[in-house]
C-alpha cells in the first residue's frame, strides 16, 4: 500500500530531510522528497533564514524484495541480517539505466560544483548511473572516509531531482574509490569477525554511515559463528560483531 506523504520543517532543506531520513529510518536515496520552501536562498539554495519545509515519504519500489534488506528499526540494539541474494555494489532505487540528456546533465553539475570549490577535474559518465571525477585534488574530494565525496553526491542528486516527479540518481566516484573503500570496509569486517570467534568477545567498529554497516553485515552474513547489529541513534551508528555463545548469554 503507497504510503501518504509526511511534511516535515527546519532551518534548511538539508535538516529537513536529515529528519526525515530518521523518522521513516531510511538513506536519502530511499526517500522520495518534494521541497515545498527552501527559505531564503543561499549557496545552492541550502541555506535561509526562513524555515524549509519538505514532503517526504519511502520511495515506491517494485520488485526490490530479493534485491535490498530491510531498513534498520530504532531500537536498539538490533539485529540486522542481509538476505543472501543481496548485491554488494552500492544500493540504489530500481530504477532503469539513466538517459543519456540526464547524464549529461549530471556531469554538467558536478563540473559546476567542482569548479566553485576550486577543483580541477576531468567529469565523465562511467556506466549507466555513475559519474567518475578524475583530477589532482582526489584526495581533497574524498575527504575523510569519504564523506566529502558523499556530501558532493547528496548534493547533485538534490539538485537534479528538485523539480522531478519521478527521481532519478546517480553515484558521485573518483579514482574508483567506491569499490577500494567496500574491499577494505569487507577486509575489515572479516578481521574483526576473527577477532570476535578468537576472544569470544563481542567487537564494537567505529560510527558508520547506513551504506558501510550495510557492507559489514553483508560480509559476515553467512558467518554461523557471529552475529552482526547495529547500535546507536541517528544515521551514524557502531556495529557490534558478537560471537554466537555470547550472543546467547
Amino acid at each position: 500500500m503507497e504510503e501518504d506523504y509526511r511534511e516535515f520543517e527546519a532551518k534548511t532543506v538539508d535538516e529537513a530531510i536529515v529528519t526525515a531520513m530518521r523518522t521513516f529510518r531510511s538513506d536519502f536515496e530511499d526517500l522520495d522528497i518534494r521541497v515545498i520552501s527552501e527559505g531564503s536562498k543561499g549557496l545552492f539554495g541550502l541555506v535561509g533564514t526562513k524555515s524549509a519545509k519538505i514532503l517526504a515519504r519511502p520511495a515506491q519500489k517494485q520488485d526490490t524484495k530479493a534485491d535490498f534488506p530491510a531498513r534498520e528499526t530504532a531500537q536498539e540494539p538490533v539485529q540486522e541480517r542481509e538476505p543472501v541474494s543481496a548485491p554488494e555494489k552500492r544500493p540504489a532505487p530500481a530504477q532503469q539505466a539513466m538517459p543519456r540528456e540526464e547524464m549529461d546533465n549530471a556531469c554538467r553539475i558536478v563540473t559546476e560544483l567542482l569548479d566553485l570549490m576550486n577543483i580541477s577535474a576531468k567529469v565523465s559518465a562511467r556506466g549507466e548511473n555513475t559519474i567518475e571525477i578524475v583530477g589532482d585534488g582526489s584526495g581533497l574530494l574524498i575527504g575523510k572516509r569519504g564523506q566529502t565525496l558523499d556530501a558532493l553526491q547528496f548534493i547533485v542528486n538534490r539538485m537534479m531531482n528538485k523539480n522531478r516527479e519521478e527521481p532519478v540518481y546517480v553515484t558521485v566516484d573518483t579514482e574508483g574509490y567506491r569499490q577500494r573503500h567496500m574491499e577494505l570496509l569487507r577486509s575489515m569486517a572479516f578481521k574483526m569477525g576473527q577477532k570476535a570467534k578468537r576472544t569470544g568477545q563481542s567487537v564494537f567498529l567505529e560510527k558508520m554511515n547506513p551504506y558501510d554497516r550495510r557492507i559489514i553485515h553483508l560480509a559476515l552474513k553467512n558467518d554461523s559463528q557471529v552475529n552482526t547489529k547495529s547500535v546507536g541513534d541517528g544515521v551514524y551508528k557502531k556495529v557490534l560483531i558478537v560471537p554466537k555463545r555470547a550472543s546467547r548469554s
